[in-house]
């Protein structure tokens, strides 16, 4: 998984789960050069308010396989 396909998975993952009005700070940290991936993954398991499904869920622990 390159930088790029990180950015693209966490921005679908954002605009998923994360109501609306908390998506702006999620966004910046995405943008950031140094995405800090770890933050962002606990922030949104905070914050979601519905229950990731299963391809999701498999993305998710991609991304924590590969960036955590």
């Amino acid at each position: 998984m390159t930088q790029q396909d990180l950015r693209e998975h966490l921005f679908y993952l954002i605009n998923k789960y994360v109501p609306e009005s908390n998506r702006s700070d999620f966004f910046e940290c995405i943008l950031r050069d140094d995405v800090p991936v770890k933050g962002i993954l606990a922030n949104l398991n905070m914050v979601k308010d519905i229950t990731l499904d299963e391809k999701d869920g498999d993305l998710l622990r991609e991304i924590y396989f590969n960036f955590c």
